[in-house]
């Protein structure tokens, strides 16, 4: 597969980092805003002549490739995309989808037109910790779940002047976009509601809210508790969070990005037990390229494609509705939507 990576400061470098240690993949142009970023991503894949280019189009119509990776503010993934589309091309996005639900929906109903996968990278999906916590719930270790309680607590200043700064609901939209991605995954559900609330501390870096609580109502009357902070300077946590998902057999812990099963034991004791991590073939990033190659071959939905992810943005606009509104919002979904 034949890839242009839009977008190369940053987050961008890991990826182009994924790309090089992928055999099944060739970069084929890289595009930035930056000659210093251009320049430097050349030194990263040792390719002195990599086509590159200061826009995507000029990109999109200069270059032979299969796919683009989308590696660009949020506020821009919508409309690189269509335009990728448009010329033919596979389309791998960094999340959030977007920022405005106008626009994920737009993406979303003209994707079919085109015949080519669109898929988000949702790559805390992808790691040992989280695998063995999934196979756990998947082999009813712990019964019935009642509950989940999600702690993000971390301190992230990036350099000023991004866009990061003018980000409405960085928290919700950057970050716990993972946490809730991970819920629907972990729990193979949908909620069906949200109540929620932000707050932007004084000293924040960032115009927008950087702490915020939502409490998501699942099917069968599961809920989730979650608290996220980026402007935290106690006790921080891993990027995943800590969290706890209990049933009527007892309860799953990731803690520290170390997973646990503990169950009740004698008397009013519990008996705490590593849960086994396996190894995997890809891991983060590495799994979500491999998983994007394998749908552009195959033709099948990626796992994370839009009609999938669609639900994740969604649960994440319906918390930012919710925290603006301070009131509880339904979820509804589209139905050319899938889990």
């Amino acid at each position: 597969m034949r890839v242009i990576q839009i977008g190369v400061g940053g987050f961008g470098r890991a990826w182009l980092r994924t790309i090089k240690s992928h055999p099944g993949v060739e970069l084929a142009a890289i595009v930035d805003v930056s000659e210093a970023n251009l320049a430097e991503a050349k030194e990263i894949m040792e390719q002195a002549s990599l086509p590159a280019f200061h826009s995507h189009q000029a990109a999109l119509r200069a270059v032979a490739a299969d796919a683009v990776l989308i590696v660009t503010p949020p506020r821009t993934h919508v409309a690189i995309a269509l335009d990728a589309l448009e010329a033919g091309l596979h389309v791998l996005t960094e999340k959030p989808l977007s920022y405005a639900m106008d626009e994920a929906m737009t993406l979303l109903t003209k994707q079919p037109l085109y015949g080519k996968q669109v898929m988000v990278n949702q790559n805390y999906r992808w790691t040992r910790e989280i695998q063995a916590v999934k196979a756990a719930l998947a082999g009813g270790l712990i019964g019935d779940i009642a509950y989940i309680e999600w702690t993000f607590r971390r301190l992230h200043n990036p350099r000023q002047g991004t866009w990061r700064v003018q980000s409405e609901d960085f928290l919700f939209t950057d970050v716990s976009v993972h946490h809730f991605d991970l819920m629907r995954y972990l729990l193979e559900a949908d909620p069906v509601a949200v109540s929620a609330s932000s707050v932007r501390p004084s000293w924040s870096w960032c115009e927008g809210s950087m702490v915020s609580s939502a409490c998501f109502r699942f099917p069968g009357g599961v809920t989730a508790h979650y608290f996220g902070s980026l402007e935290e300077t106690g006790t921080l946590t891993p990027w995943n969070g800590n969290f706890r998902i209990v049933g009527s057999e007892g309860a799953i812990e990731l803690t520290d990005d170390v997973p646990y099963w503990v169950r009740k034991g004698e008397g009013d004791g519990t008996v705490k037990e590593l849960l086994p991590v396996a190894e995997l073939p890809y891991e983060s990033k590495s799994f979500t390229l491999d998983a994007f190659v394998q749908a552009a071959q195959t033709g099948e939905p990626g796992v994370t494609d839009i009609t999938d992810n669609i639900r994740t943005f969604l649960m994440v606009a319906g918390a930012i509705d919710s925290a603006r509104t301070q009131q509880w919002v339904n979820y509804i979904y589209p139905q050319q939507t899938r889990r």
